[in-house]
């Protein structure tokens, strides 16, 4: 069983549930988190292809990642599963701070 990629899958699928449910922000629904996303993953794109795709150095920060743990889908030297989970850890502290914020300003 590929436990990252169910991993991912399921911390995607909690994000939404809190977002459209729980919490109701649904921040998915805004153009903007959509952007910010888009600045997310390709500022994740640099940081995680260099942290994983150094095999010219012969000296891997991250990695190399066994196939077995996940899809085998990658983006240059990046696992999609990193860029899933990125977008899952950044979402969650928006869920929040949006839910706070509107809190707040009812107060």
């Amino acid at each position: 069983m590929k436990e990252y990629t169910i991993l991912v899958i399921l911390s995607l699928f909690i994000c939404f549930i809190l977002d459209k449910f729980t919490l109701k922000n649904q921040l998915y629904t805004q153009k903007k988190f959509w952007i910010f996303m888009g600045f997310v993953i390709f500022l994740q794109t640099i940081v995680d292809n260099w942290l994983n795709g150094r095999w010219w150095l012969e000296s891997y920060l991250v990695g190399p990642y066994d196939i077995k743990f996940y899809s085998g889908i990658k983006i240059w030297e990046t696992p999609l599963e990193n860029y899933l989970f990125g977008v899952a850890l950044i979402w969650m502290n928006i869920i929040f701070i949006e839910y706070w914020r509107v809190r707040e300003s009812k107060n």
